[in-house]
Order: structure tokens, then C-alpha cells, then sequence
């Protein structure tokens, strides 16, 4: 697969995991128009379609390149069984659905037999009846064969009428005259090759869990098996269940995560919460909010237990940010606008997010990290450099300042980890200068270490930066991707 072709289906599969379903629907295109036995294109191609016809197409196809992908068969399994019970309940004639036809028609073969057998039980009795017996025999198979011929013909038709009659939801583009903030970033971008660097020393003598995600992406979608990190037996990695999901987020008391599981059935996600052991499961009830959510993500715990911020589709096509009240048992929506929004963090006080605005919808489109009061919805920005740099992933490193991730544009996947005060003053200073990319910072609940995956080894690590020394230790080796999402610490 050309380089061309990778950064396309890439791009595409963050973008279909972000919600931004359009952008999508484009990259993933263009990766089967270009290599049409691309099965992961299709796969993923198949997630974002609007209508289930393209769905089936996709799934076909990907069944087609490999038709051991038990995913994609399940899925059109699903596909199919959902439009045979559409077509059963569908009306024929007035008043006659498919499946009553069905019966009535099943109820008259029914009846033709019982009338031959008993018609023949007669002639039987009548050896002069033989010969003609035998005609009405052959008369009577005649016939249902013609019926069954033509019963056939007739679904048929219907099926192709109500596959016709399929029209495709349009997708409306909203716009956004959000006025836009001078740049403050003046570090000077720059280009360079990255490296594969040699493992590091591993980690010793720290506590806790982390959380997070691992293992085979076996859904083609980047839902892994979630569990933890035991930081007592090396980082072993324990499972909590058999479910796919992502963005782990541990209770203050290490007792109980919340997670978004991939619902295979709707290609969306649920929001669950779970005891560390696999028991308990809890589904958080999106219902109750004030307006309708979809494919919720990203859930993220207050340092107190009791707020869980997460990022979902509501009214609108892009992703904006809610926080869930366990104890009020409330979803209160906290930003309304054009912009897509991503990885909430509750700050430690419980007042403020912070969490990156991408105003992809205005006039000077760039992702910049903002922080935003609960109570009120007002916004502070932490960064205002819009395209030219990348900003994502930000943590509060304490209740004055932010982690985050950052990468020039000019250079989009050399990701180092940054700091700043969240107020947006001061300039940003680097944690890490490494090779590779370094995404998903989680930072201890003493604050002295940030764990963080790293792919500066050919594989997706997980690595422990120590902020007091400035050193830097590997916690997995593996060749499947491993990614922090939370630290409990007793």
C-alpha cells in the first residue's frame, strides 16, 4: 500500500472516529478508488455511508477481499435480518402485509394438500379411479410450481420497488462567523524525518493503574480490549471484560471506570460504567439529556467521582461537550456552536474543561485548545494558532496548567507533549522532544509522572515521563498498540 494511501485511510479513520462523518466519507473514498481490495477502506467506508444499500455494497466487498472478516459478516447479517423484518411488516396489498400473505398463502397450500390426500384416499379405494387419480396428481404439481414460480417473481418486484424508493438523508453543512483570536504561537515549524528509536529502560518502583486500551484491532475500527495497567507486576496488562472500546477513565477510588463500548449492530458507540473486576455493568442513559445524543465519546471522571465530561453528536453535525451528574442523575450540554469538540478534561476543582475547539466550519478553520467554565459556557483560549500548529489531547497537569499534545502542521505526525498555564499566558514549554509521536498524556494523581503512548519504536508503547528528573521509562513491548487513558494511584 503507497504511503499516499495509508495517510488517506488514516486520516480518514480519525476522522470517522472523531464524527465527522463527511470528511470520512471523502478519505475513505478516495483509499477503495485507489486501491479497490483495500478491505480496511471498506470496512470503515461501510461505518459512514448514509444509507444501508452503500452499507451492504461495502460489506460486500470487504467480504469479498476476505471472507473470514467474521465482523463484516455479522454486521451484514444484521443488515439483512433488519431488512427482512422491514420487508415482513411492508404492505402488499391494503391492509395485507408480507408476512400475513405469507400465511394466508401457506394456509391455502396447506389446504390443496389435505384436499388431495383425502381425494386420493377415495380414488384409492376405486381401482377403476387409478389412471385418473395419477392425472390430477400430475395436474395439481403443475399448478403449485406455476404458483410458487410466480409468487417468487412477485417478491421480487417488491423487493426491487422499495430498494428504488431508498433515498439518502442529505447532510447539511452549517456555517460560523466565529470572529478569530491573533496567534500567539511563535515557535518556528520544522520538518524532519523520524526515527525509529531503541527501547528504553523499563519502568520501576511507581504505584497504581493506568487505563487503557490494547490488543488486535479485530473490528477494523479502533476498538480494543480495555482494561488496565497493574504498575504493581510490571504493567501487566488485565482485561475488565470481553467488550471493544476506548477512552478508559478510573473512579477516584480505582474501583470502577467508565468507558465508550462500540455497539456493533448501530456502528456507534455507548457510554458504560463498570466495576475494574468486569462486574456491575452500568449503561449511562443518554435519554435524560435535553436534547438527542448520538455516538457519545471520550468520557472523562472528575476528580471527585461525581461529573463525567464527554463529547457527542447532538442536534447539530458536529461533536459538542456534555458532562453527566451521577448524583442528579442530569446531562446538562455545555457548548452549542459550529465548532467540533474533543477530549474533555474536568479540572481538579470541578469547575472548568478543558478540551480542544476545532472551528472547522469557519471562515479560518484550525484546532486550538480552550478551556470552558461549566456554569457559565464562557471559553478562555490556551492556544490561538489555528492551522499552523496541531493541538490535541490536553490533561490539566494541575489547576493551573495544561498537557497536551502538539505537532506543526508542516510535520503532522511528530506529536511532542507540551505545557502552559490554562489561562493562555506564558509561552508553551516542551515535556518531550523525542521521535515519533507522543499522544495521549495521563498524568499521575501525585502529579510527578505523565504516562503517554509513543510510536517512536515502529509500535504504539506506552512510556512514563518523570517530571522532577526529565527521564523518560518504557512500560509495554509489544507489537500490538497499547494507549494510556487514566492513572489511578492509591
Amino acid at each position: 500500500m503507497s504511503s499516499s494511501i495509508q495517510e488517506l485511510l488514516r486520516r480518514g479513520i480519525e476522522a470517522a472516529r472523531t464524527g465527522d462523518r463527511t470528511l470520512a466519507r471523502d478519505l475513505l473514498q478516495q483509499v477503495v478508488d485507489q486501491d479497490e481490495k483495500n478491505e480496511k477502506g471498506w470496512f470503515w467506508l461501510a461505518s459512514v455511508v448514509e444509507s444501508e444499500e452503500e452499507r451492504r455494497v461495502c460489506l460486500n466487498n470487504v467480504l469479498h477481499i476476505n471472507p473470514n472478516n467474521e465482523k463484516a459478516r455479522q454486521a451484514l447479517d444484521a443488515i439483512e435480518a433488519k431488512a427482512r423484518k422491514k420487508a415482513n411488516e411492508e404492505e402488499v396489498a391494503p391492509g395485507i402485509t408480507r408476512s400475513a400473505l405469507t400465511l394466508i398463502v401457506g394456509g391455502g397450500v396447506l389446504a390443496i394438500i389435505v384436499i388431495v390426500v383425502a381425494f386420493a384416499a377415495i380414488v384409492i379405494s376405486n381401482n377403476n379411479a387409478a389412471a385418473a387419480m395419477r392425472a390430477e396428481d400430475t395436474r395439481v404439481a403443475s399448478e403449485r410450481t406455476e404458483f410458487s414460480q410466480t409468487a417468487t417473481q412477485g417478491a421480487l418486484i417488491i423487493t426491487q420497488t422499495f430498494e428504488a424508493m431508498a433515498t439518502d438523508t442529505p447532510v447539511v453543512t452549517p456555517t460560523s462567523d466565529r470572529a478569530t483570536l491573533p496567534p500567539t504561537w511563535t515557535l518556528i515549524p520544522t520538518e524532519t524525518p523520524i526515527p525509529t528509536a531503541a527501547p528504553l529502560a523499563p519502568v520501576t518502583g511507581l504505584t497504581g493503574n493506568i487505563a487503557g486500551y490494547r490488543g488486535r484491532d479485530v473490528l477494523n475500527n479502533g476498538y480494543l480490549s480495555v482494561g488496565y495497567y497493574n504498575m504493581s507486576q510490571g504493567g501487566t496488562f488485565v482485561p475488565i471484560n470481553n467488550e471493544y472500546g476506548r477512552d478508559v477513565s478510573f473512579t477516584p477510588n480505582g474501583q470502577r471506570v467508565v468507558y465508550a463500548r462500540y455497539d456493533q449492530l448501530t456502528f456507534s458507540s455507548v457510554l458504560e460504567t463498570v466495576n475494574a473486576n468486569g462486574t456491575s455493568v452500568d449503561a449511562i442513559d443518554i435519554s435524560s439529556a435535553a436534547v438527542p445524543i448520538i455516538n457519545p465519546l471520550q468520557p472523562r471522571y472528575s476528580d471527585n467521582g461525581q461529573l463525567i465530561a464527554f463529547v457527542a453528536r447532538s442536534t447539530g453535525v458536529t461533536f459538542q461537550v456534555f458532562v453527566y451528574d451521577q448524583m442528579n442523575n442530569e446531562i446538562r450540554q455545555i457548548t452549542n456552536d459550529d465548532s467540533e469538540y474533543s477530549y474533555p478534561d474536568i479540572s481538579p476543582d470541578g469547575t472548568r474543561l478543558v478540551v480542544v475547539r476545532d472551528d472547522v466550519n469557519s471562515a479560518n478553520p484550525g484546532a486550538d485548545i480552550v478551556t470552558i467554565d461549566i456554569s457559565s459556557g464562557g471559553q478562555v483560549p490556551v492556544t490561538n494558532d489555528k492551522g499552523a500548529f496541531i493541538e490535541t489531547m490536553p490533561r490539566w497537569l494541575d489547576s493551573n496548567n495544561v498537557v497536551y499534545s502538539v505537532a506543526p502542521s508542516t510535520d503532522p505526525e511528530n506529536y511532542d507533549l507540551f505545557y502552559r498555564p490554562a489561562n493562555g499566558g506564558g509561552t508553551p514549554l516542551p515535556f518531550t522532544r523525542e521521535p515519533g509521536a507522543e499522544l495521549y498524556a495521563v498524568i499521575s494523581r501525585d502529579g510527578q509522572h505523565i504516562a503517554f503512548a509513543s510510536d517512536r519504536t515502529g509500535n504504539w508503547d506506552i512510556y512514563i515521563y518523570t517530571i522532577a528528573t526529565n527521564s523518560i521509562a518504557q512500560l509495554t513491548q509489544s507489537p500490538e498498540p497499547d494507549y494510556p487513558t487514566d492513572w489511578w494511584q492509591p
